[in-house]
């Protein structure tokens, strides 16, 4: 019970990072936000690891050359998400990334059942089916509300208010 409501609470406090980091994004910018992000994530993550894991920085393996490739990788990879988010945040936002986060368990279902011969229980099964839905549904609802949206251009109102004055030829506005 204490790790499902600790899994809960976690999945809660990242839907609310990934909500502040669309807000921050969208008004203060791409590049101003990341500069904030890394410098507080680099005083935050660094006061952590000396508080905490300074056990397990005496006692890892500085002279393996597969611990620093394991560590060059981890941070590339965390440096292209972390540098990714915000526009996916500008361009979609949150909740699609929420939405795709979850999707994740889909990719380790799949790579489950396939690499290691998996058998899932039915609820997993339908929570997977649910998230996929979810997705595709929040997709196609924003794809019909931005194509349903008639801009001011162009619309036929505007087109109306215009009105050629049949005796000089010069536009006449009806408003």
């Amino acid at each position: 019970a204490v790790v499902s409501t600790q899994s809960t609470g976690a999945a809660v406090l990242y839907g609310i990072n990934n909500v502040c980091l669309e807000w921050l994004a969208k008004d203060i910018g791409t590049y101003v936000y990341l500069g904030i992000y890394c410098w507080y994530g680099l005083i935050i993550s660094g006061l952590q690891m000396a508080v905490l894991e300074r056990d397990a920085l005496a006692d890892a393996p500085w002279n393996d050359p597969n611990f620093y490739a394991c560590l060059i990788g981890f941070s590339i990879f965390l440096f292209a998400f972390l540098s990714i988010m915000p526009r996916i945040m500008i361009r979609y936002s949150a909740n699609v990334a929420n939405l795709n986060l979850l999707a994740a368990d889909v990719y380790s279902a799949v790579a489950g059942y396939l690499i290691f011969s998996v058998k899932f229980s039915p609820l997993y099964i339908a929570s997977i089916i649910m998230i996929l839905g979810g997705v595709l549904l929040y997709i196609y609802q924003s794809y019909i509300s931005e194509n349903t949206n008639v801009s001011s251009e162009g619309s036929e109102e505007e087109s109306l208010s215009l009105v050629i004055n049949e005796g000089t030829g010069e536009p006449k506005d009806n408003n």
